[in-house]
């Protein structure tokens, strides 16, 4: 497989901003425009590692069990969670994985562990050996472990059924691991946002999920989002709060996530984004309530509740250089939907193309102002974009003649964010990838991948287009990171189907590339090299929503990627208890630019 690329920008492109969604009409209902949350969530429980605490789960909570990795090694990849070893604990292993992860620095004694969290479980796993630590006893032998373990047992009332869409990182500002989900106790409709960080103990730092006495300490709270997140008027509950997104930051957590009206299949009428108390929840005491902003553009109304941006990506930190002084940030990105000409309504009339993202910064959204648009001055069609069901991005056919979702409405995960000094570039940079249409007829995808010189004019610096010219591949699904240098770590996944062009057929397979920060991209690289070609079947809709990649803080050149595939023949979907003929499984992959990738 090759790729085509196209890159430099030899001029930074002009900002435009438009004023048409900044109008801001807080007391209706739904509210409109840039509006606080109708009022602060609340810490429903916490649990600290600190003396001074008045968390009611105590002052030394242990998030998980741990036991020395078995011995080992490996070369440029290992294996990470997998449904078959979730099955098999017992567990029930979700549909989507959606891997991800975060990796920490090596201590003075050679350890360190990346952190991955993939359908509903997580596991630490030893850099040196790539084998896990976390299990269900102190030295039990390893084991994989739901998320919920986390917050019992005091939390187990708020911290129960949990999303698809957790987040496992590591943040590498204050030196603590993340784990992070919305979840909905009982399918009730009270939602909680559940946050863990690591803790030091015995002199053991947050950075070491070893831990201590085979016992891995961590701070816990959760939070109920109820009273911030607005009343939906087609039912009088609060909208749906889905899809959470994740940025840590010098002075907050960031979460972003999606409202959603249950009454009108799910439509997407805007989002909301908090900021999480980071200080006292490193520190393990009772942090303060977390602050927040909906928006709702101002043409969204009960009847008519679709609004074209959605899914914001809060920045996300990562480099050795601190974020500076002078900062607009934190930062915030999103993908505009098309529309028809001269209208906000959802496009319906081909061509459906866009030709700009939409930027926000906190303090902007602090003082009730819309998005900054930035035009990206070559139209895109969102992947798998159908004028009938714009919400409906599944198009991506898999060999055994299903299809799964491009996600191509929205940027993917993660907004890369790191301030650059490489000769003479000094200064603020985000980078960020999404799936796009690539050819009308056959809705072959690729991927649009930038890097935006951020602060208060915001302008992208780099572009460029991944895509398969030579087998016709469906290129999908991307996440980005940045090294230190400006270089960018992409993975990916590649799917082949003869009758919708591809040359081949070509099971959904995790790649990695890695391109310049002139714009070059390098060959991608099968994470793992046989796993399209074995012939197994994919049977549900979802491939997953998203994946990951983070930079190393060792030497802040390496990336690591969490990606998934197909272990052998899957038979049936992971739905329920049904998971007997359930396969996927998720490989993290290792490499730096010049190094083969």
């Amino acid at each position: 497989m090759k790729i085509r690329n196209y890159a430099l920008i030899p001029a930074l492109l002009a900002l435009v901003s438009l004023s048409s969604f900044a109008q801001n009409n807080c007391s209706a209902s739904p509210p409109t425009g840039t509006c606080p949350a109708p009022a602060p969530p609340f810490q429903a429980w916490c649990a600290g590692n600190n003396s001074q605490s008045t968390c009611p789960g105590g002052t030394s909570h242990i998030g998980f069990s741990t036991s020395s990795p078995q011995t080992g090694s490996w070369t440029k990849s290992f294996a990470g969670l997998d449904a078959v070893t979730i099955a098999a604990i017992p567990g029930l292993p979700r549909s989507q994985p959606d891997p991800n992860g975060g990796i920490g620095p090596t201590n003075g004694g050679g350890v360190g562990q990346y952190l991955q969290f993939a359908g509903g479980y997580v596991q630490a796993f030893d850099r040196k050996t790539g084998n896990g630590i976390f299990s269900k006893q102190a030295n039990s032998g390893a084991s994989p472990q739901a998320l919920t373990t986390l917050f019992s047992p005091g939390g187990k009332n708020y911290c129960a059924s949990a999303s698809l869409d957790g987040i496992a990182t590591y943040d590498r500002i204050d030196g603590v691991f993340v784990l992070a989900n919305i979840f909905n106790p009982g399918g009730t409709g009270t939602y909680y946002y559940c946050i863990g960080v690591s803790a030091s103990v015995g002199g053991v730092p947050a950075n070491n999920l070893q831990g201590s006495g085979g016992q891995s300490y961590w701070n816990t709270y959760a939070y109920n989002l109820n009273p911030a997140i607005p009343i939906n008027p087609n039912n009088g509950k609060p909208y749906f709060p889905d899809y959470a997104r994740f940025g840590s930051w010098s002075d907050g957590f960031y979460v972003s996530f999606d409202l959603e009206d249950q009454a009108q299949n799910f439509n997407i009428v805007g989002f909301e984004v908090c900021k999480f108390d980071k200080a006292n929840i490193i520190a393990g005491l009772s942090s303060m309530p977390p602050v927040c902003y909906t928006y709702i553009p101002s043409y969204v109304t009960p009847a008519k509740d679709i609004s074209l941006i959605h899914s914001p990506l809060p920045a996300d930190f990562e480099g050795g250089n601190a974020i500076p002084g002078n900062t607009a940030g934190e930062y915030f990105l999103a993908q505009v939907n098309p529309s028809n000409p001269g209208t906000n309504d959802q496009c319906t009339q081909l061509p459906c193309t866009s030709n700009q993202l939409a930027f926000w910064t906190w303090s902007g959204f602090t003082s009730g102002a819309g998005p900054t648009f930035i035009p990206l001055n070559a139209p895109f069609t969102p992947g798998c974009y159908n004028p009938g069901h714009p919400f409906n991005t599944v198009c991506i056919q898999q060999p055994y003649g299903g299809f799964s979702d491009s996600v191509g409405d929205r940027l993917m995960h993660r907004l890369a964010y790191r301030y650059l000094t490489v000769g003479p570039v000094h200064g603020e940079y985000l980078a960020v990838a999404h799936t796009v249409q690539e050819n009308a007829s056959t809705l072959r995808t690729g991927i649009h991948y930038y890097v935006i010189a951020a602060g208060t004019n915001p302008t992208i610096v780099l572009k460029g287009d991944l895509q398969d010219t030579t087998y016709h591949y469906f290129v999908s699904l991307p996440s980005v990171a940045m090294d230190k240098n400006g270089n960018l770590g992409v993975t990916l996944t590649v799917t082949g189907n003869t009758s919708s062009g591809s040359a081949f057929n070509y099971d959904p397979s995790p790649f990695f590339l890695t391109v310049g920060s002139s714009g070059r991209a390098g060959q991608p690289v099968p994470i793992l090299s046989n796993s399209g070609s074995s012939g197994q079947d994919e049977t549900d809709g979802f491939w997953g929503e998203y994946v990951s990649v983070s930079s190393d803080p060792n030497d802040d050149l390496t990336f690591w990627a969490a990606n998934e595939y197909m272990k052998g023949d899957q038979v049936s979907n992971c739905v329920g208890t049904n998971i007997s003929g359930c396969r996927w499984a998720t490989r993290v992959f290792v490499c730096k630019k010049g190094s083969g990738c």
